[in-house]
């Protein structure tokens, strides 16, 4: 995927900045911490806006430079975004999933990738007063033809959703499924699906 993610969006209701963080193993938001792959790495921390909810915690996996543009082969972020009568924590990452599917795949000439997503699935979510319900949104994600060989053909986005403190805490995961050169190897599916399974909240 275009390592093109610190932008600021509206599509989401609320702006999003991108802010990385440091350490490795687990990593911690004020929100959620979870457990990244082995081999992913803390994103540099760039200039972020202090007055919009942002995505935090952030992690990418192994990346590599082809036609002169930086890829990686998976990311991982959280955010937390509030939540009103018209749009609810489903609702929220929803959007999520279809800005960072069309963000990371669309063609040069701005052309979208093809996005399906699938119907929220319930998880649960450990918490410091016990499990809470969840769900989980997925996005297959087909780049348009005619792309080169640099980039990535088709992808999987993951978001997690979880109802806390008046708001809703996001876990982000993305990742390539196939395409782009040789090295570095496209994630595992069940990469992501362990990464989304080891969040856990941290505020009730």
């Amino acid at each position: 995927m275009l390592l093109a993610i610190g932008v600021l969006v509206a599509v989401l209701g609320v702006t999003v900045a991108v802010r990385g963080t440091g350490g490795a193993g687990s990593v911690t938001t004020p929100f959620l911490s979870y457990s990244p792959p082995p081999g992913w790495s803390a994103a540099a921390d760039p200039a972020a806006t202090t007055d919009a909810p942002a995505l935090v915690g952030v992690v990418r996996g192994p990346g590599y430079t082809c036609g002169a543009e930086e890829f990686v082969r998976g990311f991982a972020g959280a955010a937390l975004l509030p939540v009103d009568a018209t749009a609810d924590a489903a609702d929220r990452a929803e959007r999520v999933v279809r800005w960072f599917a069309v963000t990371s795949f669309s063609a040069p000439d701005g052309t979208p990738p093809d996005v399906a997503i699938a119907p929220p699935r319930l998880v649960r979510v450990g918490g410091p007063e016990g499990p809470v319900d969840g769900t989980v949104t997925e996005a297959t994600v087909r780049a348009p033809a005619g792309r080169d060989g640099c980039a990535a053909g088709a992808g999987r986005v993951l978001v997690l959703a979880v109802p806390t403190g008046g708001g809703a805490a996001l876990l982000l995961a993305a990742g390539d499924t196939e395409g782009g050169p040789a090295e570095p190897e496209t994630p595992s599916p069940s990469t992501l699906d362990t990464l989304i399974a080891s969040a856990k909240l941290r505020t009730a």
